[in-house]
């Protein structure tokens, strides 16, 4: 029953209006991966990493020759490690916490629909609310359900193909432009 002007109406929404999407994933050290690589790199953090070890590495060519050996050496190796560390690191640790996790190592189902996206694996359930959602980002290998500028679920896109359309339908209508990112295909 929905109110108007004080008085109780017959809800008027049909089936049709309410939206629905079932699918199950299994959530790979690979798409945890990308889901840190994609966390990492766009935060200012990120981009200064990267300014910095190009910087560096931009250094040690410049001065070759100049510079004493050790000294140009110093410039690119710091360089290297920021470009290779990070992402080597990130992805040690991605595999690792996938292969430890329970909840990550057995298959996930969702429900995304008008009240919000329901996580069940066996008995456990819970729901976050369309207004607890941070934003919801579309990259080229995941969607990103993002709970906090830190965390989210995350939704490798080749396991749902066929439901992306409906995922982003339902986002696009709860949520504002500003904290909705994902193209049409």
């Amino acid at each position: 029953m929905a109110q108007q002007n004080g008085k109780q109406q017959p809800d008027r929404r049909t089936e049709r209006d309410f939206m629905k999407t079932e699918f199950d994933i299994q959530l790979r050290p690979v798409d945890m991966y990308r889901f840190n690589l994609y966390h990492t790199y766009t935060t200012a953090s990120g981009y200064l990493a990267i300014l910095i070890a190009v910087i560096a590495i931009a250094a040690a060519f410049r001065k070759w020759g100049e510079a004493s050996l050790s000294q140009t050496v110093m410039y690119l190796a710091f360089g290297m490690i920021l470009l290779v560390y990070t992402p080597l690191t990130l992805y040690l640790r991605s595999k690792q916490q996938v292969l430890s996790s329970p909840v990550f190592k057995n298959v996930l189902h969702y429900t995304i629909d008008d009240t919000g996206i329901t996580t069940s694996q066996g008995e456990m359930s819970s729901t976050l609310e369309w207004s607890a959602v941070y934003r919801v980002v579309a990259t080229k290998h995941n969607i990103l359900v993002c709970i906090n500028p830190r965390n989210a679920f995350i939704i490798p896109r080749a396991q749902v193909v066929q439901e992306y359309s409906m995922i982003r339908k339902i986002a696009q209508k709860h949520l504002e432009t500003y904290r909705f990112k994902m193209k049409e295909k």
